[in-house]
């Protein structure tokens, strides 16, 4: 489960100088009206009634923007805040917002001064969050507090230094409907793609939409945890060992997208790819429309909530028909980085330690619970998780993890929201068959060497 090698590498050969995992570290695809403000004053009332049963206020308030208040129990991460109010008495105001809304908030907040002290971060916003000064460079901090950083299962790296830590980590494997398989007569999950076809034709001919590719360009996750998501899979990257960009030229890449281009062209991708978002494609699998989708384990606390009639699994991603590898597998986080404008540093890196190692460095039954109960994977090595009680499906997600290996060449990219956003407006006109596939691959290599400057 340790990916501190594999993400360092990513981060020092993608800056030439790492979800992600995305993740993109992505949420659930679930949808909140949950508010800051509301969130702020129960926050407040529950740091008081703590206050009343003993804590030893500081008069330190920390600001904690992030979606994990969205996306966990109710209630689950307020708790958190209040023990660690009890035993320390500095005060954690959480700023909740979907996952979709948090970047524009930290953002909004760098630029009204207010930014909260520390943020959640995706993989695909900390080399632009840490180039622009927005996110303090935590090996600093780390090392003047004499905190073990052996502990971080994978650390996000901008030049060499820390800017963000994965709390938990998230895989993404592929999902089916059950009940849609047994209808398409489909007795025998596909591993491998032609096979994977001959799934997509049976439900076609149930009536039933095979897969779905969401290309919204106003959340481009869809690009790593799905379309590449399923090229990593069969060991098939856009980098080359040195980091480089290899996507013009590259055979398997070019095979893989027209491979794609025919579960398309054969009408097994449910239509409008280009403005489903994330979202749109778990609800309408969840309600019974689509069978197979990639998507983040931790969908899975959102569905037994709100779908409790799903019959739910969940496999690996099937492989080329001659790859004998390793799968990689899709990773997206949980990761959280301190704010350079903060003035209460110490205290923010104090509430990520607990996060991950308890009060006194040597306790993270809170990094293993809150991995336990999003359905994800610790990023403290010292984190014991108990998953016996977990359900089937995520028993499998945790064989498949374990099997292949972890990755996401998005992960410490510089712009790397805007590189996937420019490989969506080049795969789509390709998809629709109006260029060929040495043309959309090579203007997405084209529009990324522009953006590092090649």
């Amino acid at each position: 489960m340790k990916m501190k090698g594999l993400f360092k590498k990513l981060a020092a050969l993608s800056l030439v100088g790492v979800m992600s995992i995305g993740v993109t570290a992505c949420g659930s695809g679930t949808d909140s009206s949950s508010t800051s403000s509301k969130n702020t004053a129960e926050g407040t009332a529950e740091s008081t009634a703590a206050a009343e049963k003993g804590g030893k206020d500081t008069g330190v308030t920390i600001k904690f923007q992030q979606w994990w208040g969205v996306e966990c129990p109710e209630g689950y991460v307020q708790n958190i805040c209040d023990q660690f109010y009890k035993d320390t008495g500095i005060t954690v105001e959480l700023l909740n917002a979907p996952f979709a809304d948090t970047k524009t908030a930290i953002e909004s907040g760098a630029a009204t001064g207010t930014v909260a002290d520390l943020v959640s971060v995706d993989s695909s916003w900390v080399y632009d969050f840490a180039d622009s000064g927005l996110l303090t460079n935590m090996s600093d901090l780390l090392a003047a507090d004499g905190f073990d950083q052996s502990i971080f299962a994978s650390t996000w790296d901008v030049n060499g230094s820390i800017y963000a830590v994965p709390v938990v980590n998230y895989a993404y494997p592929l999902f089916y409907n059950k009940d849609i398989l047994d209808k398409a007569g489909v007795t025998e999950l596909p591993k491998t793609w032609s096979k994977f076809k001959e799934a997509c034709q049976k439900i076609k001919d149930a009536g039933y939409y095979s897969f779905a590719l969401n290309l919204d360009a106003s959340s481009p996750s869809g690009i790593q945890n799905v379309y590449m998501g399923f090229a990593w899979a069969s060991g098939i990257h856009f980098k080359k060992d040195d980091g480089s960009i290899n996507v013009a030229g590259n055979g398997d890449l070019k095979t893989f997208a027209e491979y794609y281009k025919e579960l398309f062209d054969a009408g097994y991708i449910y239509p409008g790819m280009a403005s489903l978002t994330e979202a749109d494609m778990t609800s309408k699998f969840a309600s019974g429309e689509i069978a197979f989708i990639v998507n983040s384990a931790a969908a899975i606390t959102a569905w037994n909530k709100d779908y409790p009639d799903l019959n739910l699994g969940a496999a690996a991603i099937p492989v080329k028909d001659d790859y004998t590898g390793k799968s990689g597998n899709c990773v997206a986080s949980w990761a959280v980085g301190i704010t350079e404008n903060s003035r209460h540093k110490e205290e923010a890196l104090k509430f990520f330690e607990y996060l991950m190692a308890g009060l006194n460095g040597d306790d993270a039954s809170i990094n293993a619970d809150l991995a336990v109960t999003q359905s994800a994977f610790p990023g403290s090595t010292l984190a014991k998780p108990d998953y016996s009680a977990s359900s089937e499906v995520f028993q499998d997600i945790y064989a498949n993890y374990n099997a292949g290996y972890p990755i996401n060449e998005f992960t410490g990219m510089k712009e790397a929201n805007t590189i996937m956003v420019d490989w969506i407006n080049e795969l789509i006109p390709y998809m629709d068959g109006d260029t060929d596939v040495d043309t959309y691959l090579n203007n997405v290599q084209a529009a990324i060497e522009d953006i590092y400057g090649n």
